[in-house]
């Protein structure tokens, strides 16, 4: 009775059911760098939160829990102490950490470390008094992350504890490093065999292999459309192993593009780009009005032809105000306890689709965040379905030179139409679309 008992309680340092705690075997690395955690309130007490573990090994360091009403995080004092100051935030404006250091300045180094999505630590960049003046540096190239719980962190990205032990293992050695990947591979797999996991199928690209290319939907003079990946970042992740889809399409086009929009990383489909910054300001107007018609296709547990309206407000983080949010839904077909649901958003909040038919309670299958771990695990065993069951299938919306109505579909990919077709499901694929 007590092991029952205990496999639902959580350790407070490192979130592993009691019984898969391991903080007695975590090092204590007394270290010159000093790294200054500053995480969002929405990831203090997420289990898949990495960063506040490392810390546990680190007794040289700070955290600041930014997001609280009525509590300001002011790093300006950082400043103070006569270190040098690096921001571990990948932008056009960072440099290499390697090359940083190769400056050879004596002066030890507080790393500070945003911890949150990639909203969230840029809203922390951008606006935390005494951040502005430290130095931005990424990540050199490196492997895939060995972490994969969230779809943020999946093909490229790294997981927080993974780009700080990759960070002091250029300021400190590799000593350093590989003592903290030890924690962390320790802790990966405890995490999975916690969700029933014990063997995974690595979902990430083998490091320096090269991605293939992007397929174009629709291209002219001022705009592209192509067809984003399942698990592929838009912008830069914590390292530069991985290009992500902007660089990609750069690289592929010979030319600069300017995104107009964002998928999910986890969500695959049409992705749309323009060639010029004045097109793209006019396509970013039409989806900040809601002004672009978007159909998805979705993969849920549960399925209720009764079920063709969410109004739910949603905030984009805990505290902030909700706003109003209405996604329309059509049931396309059904196969067991699962159906194939149409989505169409009419207003576009933080994964409003998911955070929706969570809160109708039929959530999106592959979905770690929002979903339901039991059915994820049958649809990898019984699939080898890896990934996130949600697909921007069609895209509407109006020329930014010529006025003209663009329509641009993008059918399921192999992988996504192989399930489909497999759970009796590919029919329902050609049922008309309702109209925009």
């Amino acid at each position: 009775m007590a092991r029952t008992a205990s496999a639902h309680l959580r350790c407070p340092r490192c979130h592993l059911h009691l019984e898969r705690c391991h903080c007695a075997e975590l090092p204590r690395l007394d270290l010159a760098t000093r790294v200054c955690l500053v995480v969002h309130a929405a990831e203090v007490h997420r289990p898949s939160a990495t960063g506040p573990l490392a810390l546990e090994c680190l007794p040289n360091h700070e955290r600041h829990v930014h997001g609280l009403r009525d509590v300001r995080v002011d790093l300006g004092p950082l400043h103070d102490t006569g270190r040098r100051v690096l921001l571990l935030y990948p932008g056009d404006d960072a440099r290499p950490l390697d090359a940083v250091i190769a400056d050879g300045d004596p002066r030890p180094v507080t790393l500070v470390v945003p911890e949150g999505s990639w909203g969230q630590a840029q809203r922390m960049a951008r606006r935390l008094p005494g951040v502005d003046r430290a130095e931005k540096v990424v990540l050199p190239a490196g492997g895939p992350t060995e972490w994969g719980l969230r779809e943020e962190t999946k093909a490229g990205g790294l997981a927080t504890f993974e780009a700080i032990a990759r960070a002091l293992g250029l300021l400190e050695g590799a000593a350093v490093h590989d003592a903290l990947m030890t924690v962390f591979r320790r802790h990966v797999a405890e995490s999975w065999a916690m969700r029933g996991v014990v063997e995974r199928t690595p979902t990430a690209p083998a490091a320096g292999e090269p991605a293939p290319p992007l397929e174009v939907l629709y291209e002219d003079d001022v705009l592209v459309v192509i067809r984003k990946p399942a698990g592929a970042l838009v912008h830069r992740g914590w390292g530069d192993d991985e290009a992500p889809v902007l660089q990609r399409l750069r690289d592929q086009l010979g030319r600069r593009v300017h995104p107009a929009h964002r998928l999910d990383r986890a969500t695959s489909g049409a992705l749309a780009f323009a060639k010029t910054s004045a097109a793209a300001a006019h396509l970013q107007e039409q989806f900040a009005t809601q002004a672009v018609h978007k159909r998805y296709l979705a993969l849920c547990r549960g399925h209720d032809a009764g079920l063709t309206r969410v109004d739910h407000a949603l905030a984009a983080e805990p505290g902030a105000d909700k706003k109003p949010a209405v996604t329309e839904l059509r049931l396309l077909g059904q196969s067991g306890r699962y159906g194939l649901y149409e989505a169409r958003p009419l207003t576009g909040r933080l994964h409003q689709i998911r955070r929706h038919l969570k809160h109708a309670s039929h959530p999106i299958i592959g979905d770690v965040r929002y979903g339901k771990g039991e059915h994820n695990r049958v649809f990898r065993d019984t699939y080898g379905f890896h990934r996130l069951a949600l697909h921007c299938a069609e895209l509407r919306f109006t020329h930014p030179v010529t006025g003209a109505e663009v329509v641009v579909t993008c059918p399921p990919d192999a992988e996504l139409a192989a399930l489909f077709a497999a759970l009796g499901l590919h029919d329902a694929l050609g049922a008309a679309p309702r109209p925009a």
